[in-house]
């Protein structure tokens, strides 16, 4: 049976990680035709997420717990959980999954139903047909979510792509083992990882397919992404 494993990136997520994992667990009882497992890989969280989930293990037999003795930020947390997943875990696939639930968990099987029809990497898109952002989002945060993605688009000069920010992927080891040494450098930290790793996904001529899905923000904890993020986007882009 093939593998899959979940891996959630954490830095003081004490607060969401609980309710994150069982909602998880919920979806993962069924899916029969996977073998199904969460990897989190947790920055040493000052606020000690990395002990929740270590006492969480003894509830959920399908977790796993990573710790980095130092933060890595997210694009070195999701090198070092697919590092272990294909490796240690024998994964055949592995996800990159939110521990604020801004992932709807129900969508998991449509994204094995896509990687059991061909497709290489999968993308939860919230810019196609079935796919949307909060509605409570401010006209500020809508307009530089949607023409940052727009911008990004006449860069790379591919329309192909509707959602290339989106964290919320499907990644095969054939994907991650021709790419993963690309990524490996202080320009593909942070959030510029996820736009340079489908870039190099394409630039290879892997099969990339995008999957709707709801995009909701937390409820609990701190969000991470502040002004910086597209300040380093737009650097990156400019760059490439």
């Amino acid at each position: 049976m093939k593998k899959a494993v979940i891996i959630i990136p954490t830095y003081n997520e004490y607060a969401s990680i609980g309710q994150t994992i069982d909602a998880v667990s919920k979806v993962l009882k069924e899916i029969d035709d996977w073998q199904m497992q969460v990897l989190v890989v947790d920055d040493h969280s000052p606020d000690k997420t990395y002990e929740l989930v270590a006492s969480l293990k003894k509830q959920y037999r399908f977790l796993e717990l990573l710790i980095n003795q130092k933060k890595s930020g997210l694009g070195g947390a999701y090198l070092k959980g697919m590092a272990m997943a294909f490796t240690e875990m024998k994964a055949d696939v592995v996800f990159e999954f939110d521990a604020d639930l801004s992932h709807d968990p129900q969508k998991i099987p449509q994204f094995l139903k896509k990687i059991d029809a061909g497709y290489d990497l999968v993308l939860g898109s919230r810019y196609i047909p079935g796919g949307s952002m909060p509605a409570d989002w401010g006209l500020h945060r809508k307009f530089l979510s949607v023409v940052g993605n727009l911008f990004i688009n006449l860069i790379m000069f591919d329309f192909s792509i509707r959602d290339w920010t989106t964290g919320y992927r499907a990644i095969t080891k054939k994907v991650y083992e021709n790419v993963h040494k690309d990524l490996e450098t202080d320009r593909f930290s942070g959030y510029t990882f996820q736009i340079g790793f489908l870039m190099k996904t394409l630039e290879k001529g892997y099969k990339v397919a995008e999957v709707p899905f709801h995009f909701k923000d937390r409820t609990a904890g701190k969000s991470k992404m502040g002004p910086e993020y597209i300040k380093n986007t737009l650097i990156f882009l400019i760059r490439t």
